[in-house]
């Protein structure tokens, strides 16, 4: 039995080995689909985890998570405001601590009720505490550092460039990081440029972007307070069939009660509507409706009032407070990810894919290698005969 014949069996043994390796992987993912991941069908909207405390008694759960926030290390906070506290997890899951103030009280670096959180690029803590009317700012590691006042009650927060902006039931209010009052903008009303919101507030490019719940409206203004869009409260949208909306729905209402927004990888604006129990994806351009996904339910995957959204760009994730079914849910969306090759990797590191990847690099790199002993053999033979 010749050398070349044992090699070739041996390679060929090895390819079968890696194609049945492959096969049984992707059934794996099909079929089971490992704890932690499922596919939620006809929205191609992917379920990550829920979270739904850091223990099993009452004390220790949720009772209304409402507004969530992500650092630059993938953690994420979450207020649970009938508790007067802000609790802490890895981006696994996993619980690091709790941001309390015994209770809920007056002092400085105390605050009665978080409504709305947010963190700087360096990870402060910014929350805007709506029983308290004021804004109180934490440090990474959880130690007080300011708060200031803030006229009317602060519902919704935001920073951006040094800048905090504080969004009250119908005026915006803006800071500068240590608490000087730079301008105001808005007044409470239905009008296209009134404002009548609850938490949902964004900034980006110039732009200031607020879910005018009440008014069932999207609205963009620049920093200043000029109005650059307000988006009909009905429209016919066409939304695709393979999004979780029907696409015989699109004359109804686009918005119900938009509570809270944020930008995925792309620069699209993701807005958590609590009526309509979705995440509605907008173009910040002009407020055109690009896609729904969601669901009312208590399975994973579906959502009960959802209140806030926040995103990963490293690992391209959503955070949703859902509210009602007292828990957060970490999921995905179709086209969200930036051209991060990280993002991607850190993609694949928490897909079900991750299974196949590993056999089918190895079956890539095999084949790679024996097309190039073929063609060296053949190379040599030729040369031989010669």
């Amino acid at each position: 039995m010749s050398r070349t014949f044992v090699r070739s069996t041996l390679i060929a043994a090895i390819v079968v080995l890696l194609v049945l390796l492959a096969a049984m992987s992707f059934l794996f993912v099909k079929t089971v689909s490992p704890p932690g991941v499922v596919q939620i069908p006809d929205t191609r909207m992917t379920w990550v985890r829920s979270i739904y405390g850091f223990g099993p008694s009452a004390e220790e759960q949720f009772a209304h998570p409402y507004s969530v926030a992500i650092d630059s290390n993938g953690d994420i906070y979450a207020t649970d405001p009938e508790r007067a506290r802000i609790l802490v997890f890895a981006r696994h899951g996993d619980f690091k601590r709790i941001v309390h103030t015994g209770g809920g009280g007056t002092e400085p670096g105390m605050f009665q009720r978080p409504e709305s959180i947010a963190l700087d690029a360096r990870d402060n803590l910014y929350i805007a505490d709506s029983w308290g009317n004021k804004v109180v700012v934490f440090d990474p590691e959880g130690h007080f550092v300011r708060e200031w006042s803030v006229p009317g009650q602060p519902r919704g927060i935001a920073v951006n460039s040094r800048q905090v902006y504080v969004l009250g039931p119908g005026t915006v209010y803006v800071y500068s990081a240590a608490g000087e009052a730079l301008r105001q903008f808005g007044t409470r009303g239905k009008r296209p440029g009134q404002i009548d919101a609850y938490q949902g507030i964004a900034v980006r490019d110039g732009r200031v972007y607020i879910a005018d719940s009440y008014n069932h409206r999207i609205q963009a203004f620049d920093t200043q307070g000029t109005l650059a869009w307000s988006s009909p409260a009905e429209a016919a949208v066409e939304v695709s069939t393979e999004t979780s909306r029907a696409p015989d729905e699109k004359d109804l209402p686009v918005w119900d009660l938009p509570q809270d927004l944020t930008f995925d990888g792309v620069g699209n604006l993701v807005v958590a509507d609590a009526f309509r129990f979705e995440l509605v994806v907008v173009n910040p351009k002009n407020g055109d409706v690009l896609g729904a996904y969601g669901g009312v339910g208590t399975k994973d995957g579906e959502f009960y009032y959802p209140t806030s959204v926040a995103y990963d760009e490293s690992r391209d994730w959503f955070v949703v407070a859902d509210t009602q079914n007292q828990r957060l849910q970490v999921v995905r969306l179709p086209d969200t990810a930036g051209p991060s090759a990280l993002a991607i990797a850190r993609r694949l590191e928490s897909s079900p894919w991750r299974y196949v990847a590993l056999p089918g690099l190895l079956l890539t790199m095999l084949l790679v290698f024996s097309v190039y002993k073929w063609h060296r053999w053949g190379r040599d033979r030729a040369s031989d005969m010669s």
